[in-house]
C-alpha cells in the first residue's frame, strides 16, 4: 500500500487513536504499524475477530488483557542458564498471571458464534504452580520471602537471634562505658555493629575502629566483646546471600525451561490485545461491522469521519462502484468535498485493517489492492516543485499504476494551471482511469467536467449542497446532479464590494453563466421537489397513522363482538340448563 496515500488520508492518526486502547506496549506498536490487507478472506477474518472481541468485552463483560511488562532478553539469558534479577522474575510472574486470566476469561463464554479468539487463547501456556511459586518466593524487586526455602528460613531465624544477642551485649556495654561514649546508641558501619566513642577516650575501649566523624571528634569502634558475634553474623549473612542466589538460580532455570512458551504467550497476548483495542475503539465511536466485497462496490451510510469531533461531524452517505465507477463531486469551497473524498478512502483502509466503521448498519466497502490519493496543497520547496507540478507527479503515478482493483481519490483535479488546459488534462486523466476500470472520487470546479460526466455512464455527477439563501454549506452529498461553485455569491456574502462582484459577473462567458444558471435552477427545482416530497411524506405518514388507528379500532370492535357473542352463548346455555333442571323437577313432582 502506498505510504504517502496512507498519510494523506490520515490513516496513521486513526491507528494512533486505536493504539491508545491497547494495554500492552507491544500491541500499541503493532497497531501503529498496521498495513491494510488486500485479500478479502483475510479482511473478513480480521473483522470477525474484532466482532468477537466486541461481543466478549461489551456483551458478556469479559475483561480485556491485563497489563504486564513484556519480557525481553532476560528470557534468553534464563534459557542459557543465567540467573535473573528479582524484578525480572516478577515480570515473568505477571505475564503468567495475565495469560491465565485471559485464557480463563476468553474461554468462559458459551457462544458458538465466538470461535476465533477462544482458539487463540487455547494455545496460551498457563502454569499456575510456577506463577504462585514465583510470587510467593519473590516479594518485590529487592526482597525474597523468608520461607522461599527451609534453609533460608533457618538462616534468617539465626540472623535474627544473632542480631538480638549482639544488641543485648552492646546495650550492656553502653551502660557500663557511657562516660567514654559520644552518645548512648548502637549503630552500623559496613554490616558491623559499632558504638560512637569520643576521640580522646579511644584508647579506653578495646576493639576495632571502623570509621570516624567528619570533625574527627567521634570514632566508631566495634568492641572486642561482640567481635566474634559480629563475625558469626557476617558469616551467616553470606550464607543467606548464597541461599538467595541459589533460590533465584532455580527459579531462573524453571523460567528458562519454558522460555519458548513465554515468547509464544507474548505473541498470543499481543494479538488478543490488538483485537480488544479495535473492539474498544468500535464501542467508543459507536462503529459497526461493515460488509466487505472485492467487486469495487462502496455503500457508506451516514458515515462519520473518525477524526472530526463527534459533536461537529456531519454524516455523509454515498454509493460507488456499482451503477457507476466514479463520482465527480462539485460545489463551493469548504463545502465538504475533500472530507467526503478522504472519508471514502479512509473507510476502505480501516475495514481492510479489521476496524469497524463509525456509520450506520448496512455500510459496505470494497477491499482494494491499491489506494491512490492526491489531496491538498502538495507544493514541495525542497524539490522546487509547484503545487501543480506536485499534483501532476502524483497523477503520473496514479495513471501508470492504477488498475481494476484500485481506488483513486483526486482532489481538485487539474487545478493550479490554465483553466482550459487544466480541464482538458483532467478529462483526459479521467478517461484513462475509466479505461483502466478503476473506482474512485474526483472533486473539481470545472464546468467542462460536469458536462463531460453527463456523456459517460461510468461517471456520476454529485454535489455538496448549500443553503440557497445564505450560500452556507450543508455538508450533504447529493448524487446525480452537479453543483455550482458559487464563488461570486460567497464572496459577496463574505463582504467583497458589490461593484467588484458585479464586474466579476459581467466578465463571465455567456456559456459559463448559462451553464451555471441551469445548474442553479436545477438545484432549486430539486430542492423544491424534495420539499414537496417531504410534505407528501408527512401526509403519507399521517394517513398511514390514521389507517393504522382505524385498523386497530376495527380489530378492537371485532374482539368486542366476539366476546359479546361468546358471552351471549354462555348466558343462553346457562338459561337453558336452568330451565331444563326446573322442568325435570316439575316432571318429577307430577310423576
Amino acid at each position: 500500500m502506498n505510504e504517502r496515500t496512507l498519510k494523506t488520508l490520515e490513516y496513521d492518526k486513526v491507528l494512533s487513536t486505536v493504539a491508545q486502547f491497547a494495554a500492552l506496549q507491544n500491541a500499541k506498536r503493532q497497531i501503529s504499524a498496521t498495513v491494510p490487507e488486500s485479500d478479502i478472506v483475510s479482511v473478513k477474518l480480521l473483522l470477525d475477530k474484532t466482532e468477537e472481541a466486541k461481543k466478549l468485552l461489551f456483551d458478556y463483560g469479559v475483561g480485556g488483557v491485563e497489563y504486564f511488562d513484556e519480557p525481553g532478553e532476560e528470557i534468553e539469558r534464563a534459557a542459557k542458564g543465567s540467573p535473573l534479577t528479582l524484578g525480572e522474575i516478577l515480570k515473568v510472574a505477571r505475564l503468567l498471571k495475565s495469560s491465565r486470566i485471559a485464557r480463563n476469561a476468553f474461554t468462559s463464554v458459551d457462544d458458538e458464534t465466538i470461535k476465533h479468539l477462544p482458539a487463540i487463547v487455547e494455545n496460551i501456556y498457563c502454569d499456575q504452580y510456577l506463577e504462585k511459586e514465583l510470587t510467593a518466593k519473590i516479594l518485590s524487586d529487592d526482597k525474597v520471602a523468608d520461607d522461599a526455602s527451609e534453609k533460608l528460613y533457618q538462616i534468617r531465624k539465626r540472623i535474627k537471634k544473632l542480631n538480638d544477642k549482639i544488641r543485648d551485649e552492646l546495650a550492656s556495654f553502653v551502660r557500663g562505658q557511657s562516660k567514654y561514649l559520644q552518645d548512648s546508641i548502637v549503630t552500623m558501619r559496613g554490616d558491623r555493629y559499632v558504638v560512637p566513642v569520643k576521640s580522646e577516650h579511644r584508647s579506653k575501649i578495646k576493639g576495632f575502629v571502623h570509621d570516624q566523624s567528619s570533625t574527627g571528634s567521634t570514632v566508631f569502634i566495634e568492641p572486642i566483646e561482640v567481635l566474634e558475634l559480629n563475625n558469626e553474623l557476617k558469616t551467616t549473612m553470606l550464607e543467606e546471600q548464597n541461599e538467595i542466589e541459589q533460590i533465584v538460580l532455580e527459579l531462573s532455570n524453571k523460567i528458562g525451561f519454558i522460555s519458548q512458551r513465554i515468547y509464544y504467550n507474548v505473541e498470543l497476548m499481543t494479538e488478543l490485545d490488538v483485537f480488544c483495542a479495535r473492539a474498544a475503539y468500535a464501542y467508543k465511536t459507536k462503529a459497526i461491522k461493515p460488509s466487505v466485497n472485492d467487486k469495487g462496490f462502496i455503500d457508506i451510510r451516514a458515515g462519520r469521519h473518525p477524526l472530526i469531533d463527534e459533536k461537529k461531524v456531519v454524516p455523509v452517505s454515498l454509493t460507488l462502484g456499482k451503477d457507476y465507477r466514479f463520482l465527480l463531486v462539485t460545489g463551493p469551497n469548504t463545502g465538504g468535498k475533500t472530507v467526503t473524498l478522504k472519508l471514502c478512502g479512509l473507510f476502505s483502509l480501516m475495514a481492510a485493517s479489521g476496524m469497524f466503521l463509525p456509520s450506520k448498519d448496512g455500510t459496505e466497502v470494497a477491499v482494494f489492492s491499491k489506494v491512490f490519493a492526491d489531496v491538498g496543497d502538495e507544493q514541495s520547496i525542497e524539490q522546487s516543485l509547484s503545487t501543480f507540478s506536485s499534483h501532476l507527479k502524483n497523477i503520473v503515478e496514479i495513471t501508470e499504476n492504477s488498475d481494476g482493483d484500485s481506488l483513486v481519490l483526486i482532489d481538485e483535479i487539474g487545478a493550479g494551471t490554465d483553466p482550459d488546459e487544466g480541464a482538458a488534462l483532467a478529462q483526459a486523466v479521467i478517461e484513462r482511469l475509466l479505461d483502466k476500470n478503476s473506482v474512485g472520487i474526483i472533486t473539481t470546479h470545472y464546468s467542462r467536467l460536469k458536462e463531460y460526466a453527463y456523456t459517460r455512464g461510468e461517471i456520476m455527477n454529485a454535489s455538496m449542497e448549500f443553503d440557497q439563501e445564505t450560500f452556507a454549506p450543508l455538508y450533504k452529498l447529493n448524487i446525480g446532479a452537479p453543483g455550482s461553485s458559487n464563488a461570486i455569491e460567497i464572496a459577496t456574502r463574505l463582504g467583497l464590494s458589490p461593484e467588484i462582484t458585479k464586474t466579476a459577473t459581467s466578465l463571465l462567458s455567456d456559456n459559463k453563466v448559462s451553464f451555471e444558471n441551469v445548474i442553479k435552477e436545477a438545484e432549486k427545482s430539486r430542492r423544491a421537489a424534495e420539499g414537496e416530497l417531504e410534505k407528501l411524506k408527512v401526509l403519507t405518514d399521517e394517513a398511514q397513522s390514521e389507517l393504522d388507528r382505524l385498523k386497530a379500532e376495527k380489530e378492537k370492535l371485532e374482539q368486542e363482538k366476539t366476546r359479546f357473542f361468546e358471552k351471549a352463548k354462555a348466558d343462553a346455555r346457562r338459561i337453558v340448563n336452568e330451565k331444563t333442571e326446573e322442568a325435570e323437577e316439575i316432571v318429577a313432582e307430577i310423576q
